[in-house]
């Protein structure tokens, strides 16, 4: 006989990334946006920096992005493995509205504005974990 057993488990991580559709083209973020893909924006998201990975130095930016429940949100562990994964709502550990709009303010470096107030341990677990306790 065959069980799956699911145990707790610690897992260092060290970053978001996000799929992003581009819905309404122009208006979502311009075509020469740093990280956008036809009609997708993928970007990574260091944790304990807020600095978006490859976001070309010097170039400031803002993103206000309605995702409609499709965007794709991946956990990365130490490798960049992905730890855990979840479609649809916005998590509450990315700064946006509604669980329906990603709002990135970016400064020179990559820097996400308001990127410790979402991204907390809490909102991380919750986002990508459940609703429950912290172990």
């Amino acid at each position: 006989m065959k069980l799956t057993i699911n145990r707790p488990v610690q897992v260092e991580i060290v970053a978001i990334k996000c799929e992003l559709p581009v819905r309404y083209d122009e208006e979502d973020i311009p075509n020469a946006f740093p990280l956008r893909q036809g009609d997708m924006w993928i970007g990574t998201v260091d944790i304990e920096t807020g600095i978006i990975r490859n976001w070309p130095l010097g170039q400031s930016g803002a993103m206000h992005m309605k995702v409609c429940d499709e965007g794709v949100y991946s956990l990365l562990g130490a490798n960049d493995e992905v730890v855990a994964r979840t479609e649809g709502y916005v998590p509450s550990c990315i700064p946006g509205l509604y669980g329906d709009y990603v709002e990135f303010g970016i400064d020179e470096t990559g820097k996400v504005a308001r990127w410790f107030q979402f991204c907390t341990k809490r909102h991380i677990y919750e986002s990508f974990c459940g609703e429950d306790e912290l172990g």
